[in-house]
C-alpha cells in the first residue's frame, strides 16, 4: 500500500449505514479527560501533603515515600500518555469508532498502546509496593506479618516483571518481520497473547489488592486503641475497596464481548481506560 494512502484508509470497513469520517468523527474521549481532570490532581495534592507532612511534621523520610513519588510521576507520564492516545485532546484513536480511523493513526497508536500497558503495570504495582513497604515499617514485629509482606513483594515484582518482559516479545515487531508494526505475525501473535496477558494482569491487580487491604485490616484487633478508633482506622483502609470495585468493573467489561467489542475496540475501549484511572488513583485516597 503506498504510504500516503494510509491516511485515507480506515483500519476497518463501516458497517452498513455508516461512512468513515476522519475529520470530525463522533467521540466519546470527553470521558477519559472529565476521570483524569478529577483524579489526576488529587494525586498530586495528596503525594505533596504526604511529602510535606513526612518533611514538616514527622521529620522522617522512608523508602515508601519515595516509592510513593516514584508512583506519582509515573500516574503523570501514564495520563499523560492516555490524553495523547484520545481523538480529543491528543488526535489520538480512542473514543473514535474504528472506520473513522486511518491506518496511519493506528500504527501510531500500536506503538503508544505497548507503552501503555507496560507503564500502567508498572505504576500498578509499584504502588502496591509502596503500600507494602509502609506496612513492613508498621508491623515489623510481627513474624507472620513481615513473611506476609515480603511474599507480597516478591510475588508484585516477579508478575511485573514477567508481564513486562512477554509483553515487549508478543507485541513489538521482531527482526525479521519487515513488515513493522502492520507485519501479519506481529499482529496474530500480539493479538493472541496480550488479551489474556491483560485480563490475567486485571485479575492479578484485584487480588493483589485484597491482599495489601486484608495485611492491615486483620491486624485492626491486636492493635492497642480504643475500639472507636479501631473502626476509624479500619474504614479508611476499606476505602480501598472502591479501588478493588473499579478493578472488578473493568474485569466484567473486559471479558464481556458485547461491552467490549474488539472489532471497534478503539470506541468500547473508554470504560476501560475510566476504571483503570479511577480504581488506580483511588489507591492514593488510602
Amino acid at each position: 500500500m503506498d504510504p500516503q494512502d494510509l491516511d485515507f484508509t480506515p483500519v476497518r470497513a463501516p458497517p452498513s449505514g455508516e461512512i468513515s469520517d476522519f475529520i470530525n468523527p463522533v467521540s466519546r474521549s470527553h470521558e477519559i479527560v472529565l476521570v483524569i481532570s478529577i483524579t489526576l490532581p488529587l494525586v498530586i495534592i495528596l503525594t505533596i501533603l504526604r511529602i510535606y507532612t513526612r518533611v514538616k511534621v514527622t521529620h522522617f523520610f522512608g523508602l515508601d515515600d519515595w516509592l510513593c513519588i516514584a508512583a506519582t510521576i509515573s500516574t503523570i507520564a501514564y495520563s499523560g500518555l492516555v490524553l495523547k492516545l484520545s481523538f480529543k485532546p491528543g488526535g489520538g484513536v480512542i473514543g473514535i469508532h474504528l472506520w473513522d480511523v486511518p491506518i496511519s493513526h493506528y500504527l501510531i497508536y500500536s506503538k503508544g498502546s505497548l507503552a501503555d500497558q507496560l507503564l500502567m503495570r508498572f505504576s500498578s504495582n509499584i504502588v502496591k509496593v509502596a503500600f507494602l513497604v509502609f506496612y513492613y515499617r508498621l508491623f515489623y514485629p510481627v513474624t507472620h506479618v513481615r513473611i506476609m509482606i515480603w511474599a507480597g513483594i516478591v510475588a508484585v515484582v516477579t508478575f511485573t516483571a514477567f508481564f513486562i518482559v512477554v509483553y515487549l516479545v508478543a507485541c513489538s515487531p521482531w527482526p525479521s518481520e519487515h513488515g513493522g508494526w502492520m507485519d501479519p505475525s506481529l499482529l496474530a501473535r500480539c493479538g493472541s497473547i496480550a488479551p489474556n496477558l491483560v485480563t490475567a494482569a486485571v485479575y492479578f491487580s484485584v487480588v493483589g489488592d485484597l491482599y495489601v487491604l486484608f495485611i492491615p485490616i486483620h491486624q485492626m484487633p491486636s492493635l492497642k486503641l480504643s475500639r472507636k478508633k479501631k473502626i476509624g482506622v479500619s474504614l479508611v483502609f476499606l476505602t480501598g475497596l472502591l479501588a478493588i470495585a473499579a478493578g472488578l468493573i473493568n474485569v466484567v467489561v473486559r471479558t464481556d464481548t458485547k461491552m467490549f467489542d474488539q472489532s471497534d475496540f478503539s470506541w468500547t475501549i473508554v470504560p476501560l481506560y475510566v476504571t483503570r484511572c479511577v480504581g488506580y488513583d483511588w489507591h492514593w485516597h488510602v
